[in-house]
């Protein structure tokens, strides 16, 4: 109606607007701009510029970092003399020594060691599992590394990672290092990065769960990394806040980002430490880089070469040190790089192919890899500085979380462009558009670098001799504080303006007529007024078709009504059944029924579709009251009016099935005519339980789908459980009594002594079981035309035949009904 009303009043511009509006929504839903939007992101990043680096315009360095990296590179392959995989007896305990006797206050491996140490392997299987007594386990040795580094107030942290293995019950597991390190009990933390679909990492995982242990979070290298570097107690959990979208870990609030609510974009330093800025033979050092086999290089460790013994140049205790101390007494020991720093050890030779695509993949002019290791760094060091990168509307992609801010930004710039259009001459308003994106651009990515006028820097920077941008410090784009970058949707908005613009021109200049008079022919040609109105306010056809709902289909049938045939004539019956159908119908109205149709004397409805109804079993029962207690006041009318009607009339009786479930309504028919009704197995159960009613001796019976959606308002007595014709499914069955407010004595009584009856029957104990409906058939209520009740059909129908056929000790209970 609004989109109607907006049409009379503004033209078909405005749907067209919102057209492209939801063309934009549905596309940006279905993720297809979500690859562009991670380059916009990555593009932001490079405009920004690194926040490290020697040649960084935040003037931050390295050193003042809280991360260092000890690299396994080209130059340590060289360099160290055993081979990869290094020992862990003999190199990987001194690198930990080393590190702790440097200062270190926490050390990371990105290396795992969940295997046995090669070399100790290697001689297991040469003395088949007896080794010499003097040789030296590798990972033992490593485990008493880890032990000593703790001893002196240095952390030590292993990798491990999730694993999936097919035939494996269950099929995930946490892989960590082997059996023999992990006695000493060292932290470890998951490595596992995800990956974006494009084959980039932008986005770090605060935490891993498995399938089979989804409240389980295992913390990743990063977290485990931040809090022994902060100190934080081993107590300490994290936890997830919807209110704020944030992890709590200690005093840290992590934003969460994505689909699955455990990652948070990294908000990279830097390009590789190992990347070359353009132009230069330098290294940009986003992080100091310290290769291993400098930190394995002591006095007690020989390189193949270059053997500079340099990391005894902070040992105090080293001969070098010790000799300059003896030289010069005010020589100054070298402060160590290390000291009370995070020190990452992982690997970027390319051979181990531990590499990921970030946004700074070529920053540098040629792509360079980011080792995966100081991916790790760059999550650790954000953490850290708490310099999260918020993301207008939560996530990127289009989310729960994400949808309202999504589809408001979409829509805002929709109307704007429509504005636009409307406003202005069609040349003025082409200018605008471009204006409206350029602007739009300069915005939305210069509130991620903190500076909105990056964009007309940039084209000044292009176009301005090179000699005159390098001297005009206006001209150099800001860099964000702490915490100041913010993401904000670009491809979506710019897409709305661009398919806006074009959709409006194309339609004003090529398809405008000829759409008006397909409309006014197409208005004709429909038979139906209903469906004419239907295209009106939807503007869409009509078509076959129908929709799955939860709703309550309703049955009712006049008691012998071939009777009324033969003792009525044509017009009597026509003039009462016209009586009784509007009376019947005007309640199932009231109670917000649909009706479906009517089959002679029958009707047929339902609750809860088209206009969803939470009540709807509710609403059927209390129609079937009412119905009930409006025909006994018929009934009376009848005999007030003497002779006019036959003794039949006056005793009518009708009655009601009712049951629960899920139904399919719509649309159902030709394509030509239509017809709104309903199908679906609760339809036939309704149908039979109205059928049925009749061989209990009740009037309004219900299927347990039905009793178990009502409430106390409703007094009900279970009938049993029976098989209906035409059914496989058992049912219990319920009458309903009416209001529980209106009941009288004789019905408590009743409903008091109901229940032991039908316990004594279901134990077998035909003889109480008699006793009992016996004493609850005094107070059935009874009334002319009534020739049964629910009492005499278990004493004369049932009890006979089961003690006379047994049903057995596994016997259910179950009654099957031979008849409709």
């Amino acid at each position: 109606m609004l989109l109607k009303k907006l049409l009379t009043k503004y033209g078909p511009g405005i749907g067209i607007t919102f057209i492209a509006i939801a063309i934009v929504t549905l596309l940006k839903a279905a993720g297809l701009f979500d690859l562009l939007s991670y380059q916009i992101l990555d593009f932001s990043f490079k405009v920004r510029g690194p926040l490290s680096g020697w040649a960084a315009r935040t003037g931050v360095t390295a050193d003042s970092l809280d991360v260092v990296l000890v690299d396994v590179d080209d130059e340590s392959f060289r360099l160290v003399p055993e081979t990869w995989p290094y020992p862990r007896g003999i190199v990987w305990n001194r690198v930990i020594e080393n590190l702790t006797n440097a200062g270190a206050k926490v050390i990371v491996f990105d290396i795992q060691f969940d295997s046995r140490d090669q070399y100790t392997q290697n001689v297991l299987n040469i003395y088949k599992g007896n080794p010499p007594e003097n040789y030296n386990d590798g990972d033992r040795l490593l485990a008493e590394a880890v032990r000593y580094a703790e001893s002196q107030g240095t952390d030590v942290i292993m990798a491990a990672t999730m694993k999936r293995e097919p035939t494996r019950v269950p099929p995930q597991m946490i892989v960590t290092p082997n059996q023999y390190i992990m006695s000493v009990q060292p932290e470890y933390g998951l490595v596992d990065v995800p990956e974006d679909p494009d084959g980039f990492s932008r986005q770090y995982a605060v935490f891993w769960s498995m399938e089979h242990e989804p409240t389980a979070w295992y913390l990743t290298l990063a977290l485990k990394s931040v809090k022994d570097f902060k100190n934080l107690p081993d107590s300490v959990s994290i936890s997830y806040n919807p209110e704020t979208n944030h992890f709590e870990y200690g005093d840290i609030e992590i934003p969460s980002y994505g689909s699955f609510k455990q990652t948070f974009l990294v908000n990279f330093y830097g390009p590789s430490s190992k990347a070359t800025y353009p132009h230069l033979d330098k290294a940009w050092s986003t992080f100091n880089r310290y290769p291993l086999s400098n930190v394995v290089d002591t006095e007690d460790y020989d390189l193949k070469m270059e053997d500079t013994d340099w990391m005894s140049l902070f040992d105090s205790t080293s001969s070098f040190n010790q000799m300059m101390l003896m030289v010069d007494e005010n020589y100054e020991i070298p402060e160590s790089p290390f000291k009370d720093k995070i020190c990452i050890i992982g690997a970027s030779v390319e051979v181990l192919h531990d590499y990921k695509k970030t946004p700074f993949f070529t920053y540098g002019g040629d792509p360079v890899l980011l080792p995966g290791f100081e991916f790790h760094a760059n999550a650790i060091q954000e953490i850290l500085d708490e310099n999260f990168i918020r993301v207008f509307g939560s996530t990127l992609e289009f989310t729960s979380d994400s949808a309202l801010t999504q589809i408001a930004l979409i829509v805002f710039v929709g109307l704007l462009t429509y504005i636009f259009l409307t406003a202005f001459h069609p040349l003025v308003g082409g200018v605008l558009i471009i204006v409206e994106i350029l602007v739009y651009l300069s915005l939305s990515i210069g509130l991620f670098t903190a500076d909105v006028l990056w964009l007309l820097k940039f084209l000044l920077s292009a176009i301005l001799p090179d000699s005159f941008v390098q001297n005009a410090e206006w001209l150099v784009i800001n860099t964000p504080k702490t915490g100041g970058s913010l993401v904000v949707p670009v491809i979506a908005p710019v897409a709305t303006i661009l398919l806006t613009y074009g959709g409006n021109v194309i339609y004003k200049f090529l398809v405008e007529q000829k759409d008006k008079r397909f409309l006014r022919k197409a208005f004709g040609a429909y038979i139906s007024p209903e469906l004419i109105d239907m295209m009106h306010e939807n503007h869409q056809q009509p078509k076959l078709g129908g929709e799955a709902a939860i709703c309550t289909p309703y049955f009712t049938d006049i008691q012998g009504f071939s009777t009324f045939s033969e003792m009525l004539s044509a017009e009597e019956l026509v003039t009462l059944l016209n009586e009784y159908l509007t009376e019947m119908t005007n309640i199932l109205l009231d109670e917000k029924g649909t009706l479906d149709k009517y089959e002679g004397d029958a009707i047929i409805a339902f609750f809860g579709a088209p206009v969803r109804l939470e009540d709807h079993a509710e609403r059927a029962v209390r129609t079937a009251i009412r119905m009930q207690n409006r025909l006994s006041e018929l009934r009376e009318k009848w005999k007030a009016e003497g002779d006019r009607w036959p003794e039949i009339v006056h005793i009518m009786q009708m009655r009601i099935g009712i049951s629960s479930g899920e139904i399919v309504t719509g649309n159902m028919g030709s394509a030509g005519r239509m017809n709104y009704t309903m199908m679906g197995d609760p339809v036939n159960t309704a149908a039979r339980l109205e059928s049925s009613a009749k061989q209990y001796g009740v009037y309004t019976q219900i299927s347990h789908h039905t009793a178990k959606l009502l409430s106390q308002e409703f007094a009900l007595r279970e009938l049993g459980t029976t098989r209906v014709k035409g059914k496989q499914e058992a049912l219990q069955t319920f009458e309903v009594l009416g209001f529980t407010r209106d009941l009288t004595d004789d019905d408590q009584k009743l409903l008091e002594i109901w229940p032991q009856a039908l316990e004594a029957t279901r134990q077998q104990r035909w003889n109480d079981a008699i006793k009992l409906f016996q004493e609850a058939e005094k107070f059935e209520r009874q009334f002319e035309g009534r020739n049964s009740n629910p009492c005499q059909t278990y004493l004369n129908d049932r009890i006979p035949v089961w003690q006379e056929n047994p049903p057995g000790d596994e016997w259910d209970g179950v009654w099957v009904l031979t008849s409709k």
